[in-house]
């Protein structure tokens, strides 16, 4: 019985070891691979940067020498172009990068999206949509009759943004309820301005999270186009999106008729009365004055507080504050003025 224990005890031993064996040896073949891939790489970057410099911004000839032999030198050229699309806003560069990406990457990242490993495919998915390779964009397709992920799937409508706007919307009329706002605007400022303004025209036709993120990134784009669009949301029955257009007007800054913002210094809701009192930042003081002395006086302390900065700010606007304080009968207006006007000394 102890014979059998310890030749079992001793199989057991052995077997330990072997395992051992063969993950230290697994171990060091992965480090050396590793790092000869690493070499290879680094070689690309020393021997051919200055190379792509010359190629790109000094419109030298091609050299075949660019052209990538092995998925170090793929990576290598990642981190170049990165580079570029990162620091250099040039079109033309961004064509150069293109056209090379499709004729020479394409078959590398073809092969990745058929990976089983879902990194490897997210990474194919984000340079094909960085680098503009256009010429994948069936094999992108051909994805969806797989299970794929949210996040490969949030990655193909950004691609169908870039080269097929049709289709985007096409899908995104599917999803409507799939994404949170923040990821909508990523898809929607990715949009020229002509698809843009037809996401627009189509409003009540898209989900609250994509109305929201058409509003607040039509602030962020800051285009003349949008205010009009903007404006025709101040109707709204829902108060979030008058509250968010009323930013996005304020955001882009430009006012060509203050009478449809008038309303707002009297409404219900506070935050569009604030928005109202930071509207008023972009027209003259001498017209908003009355408005802005009646905001000064508002039961909440944002909305007294942004009055008195937008006065502040204006041309002669510490005057009229100072005569505000001496002849209002508000104590807490006549408190936020005061305030405003020391921050405004102490700042000079």
């Amino acid at each position: 019985m102890i014979q059998l224990s310890v030749s079992f005890l001793a199989i057991v031993i052995a077997a330990v070891l072997a395992i051992l064996v063969l993950f230290t040896v697994y171990l060091f073949v992965q480090r050396e691979r590793e790092a000869s891939f690493n070499k290879k790489r680094k070689s690309y970057l020393q021997r051919y940067t200055q190379l792509w410099n010359v190629y790109l911004f000094e419109e030298g000839l091609f050299s075949v020498r660019l052209v990538p032999r092995s998925r170090a030198d793929v990576e290598a050229i990642e981190i170049i172009f990165l580079s570029y699309l990162k620091n250099i806003a040039s079109p033309a560069i961004r064509l150069e990068i293109k056209n090379f990406s499709n004729r020479y990457l394409k078959e590398f990242y073809k092969k990745d999206l058929a990976s089983k490993r879902w990194s490897t495919r997210m990474n194919a998915l984000y340079r094909i949509a960085g680098f503009g390779m256009d010429e994948l964009l069936d094999t992108c397709r051909s994805l969806e009759h797989k299970n794929v992920s949210k996040e490969e799937r949030f990655q193909l409508l950004k691609i169908y943004s870039l080269f097929q706007p049709d289709l985007f919307t096409e899908k995104l009329k599917q999803l409507q309820d799939g994404y949170s706002e923040s990821e909508y605007r990523r898809l929607l400022v990715l949009l020229d301005d002509d698809l843009f303004i037809r996401f627009f025209d189509a409003f009540q036709d898209w989900s609250l999270n994509i109305q929201f993120a058409l509003i607040d990134t039509a602030a962020v784009r800051r285009n003349a186009p949008y205010v009009d669009k903007l404006k025709h949301l101040l109707s709204h029955d829902n108060a979030e999106i008058r509250i968010r257009a009323l930013k996005g007007i304020y955001e882009i800054g430009i006012i060509d008729e203050i009478e449809i913002y008038l309303p707002f210094v009297s409404s219900d809701v506070w935050e569009e009365r604030l928005m109202a009192a930071k509207i008023f930042k972009h027209a003259p003081l001498a017209n908003m004055y009355a408005y802005l002395e009646q905001l000064l006086q508002d039961e909440s302390w944002l909305v007294r507080s942004q009055a008195a900065e937008t006065i502040a700010v204006a041309r002669q606007g510490g005057e009229r504050l100072q005569q505000f304080i001496q002849y209002a009968d508000n104590e807490y207006a006549v408190d936020i003025a005061k305030e405003t006007l020391m921050r405004k000394q102490e700042s000079r």
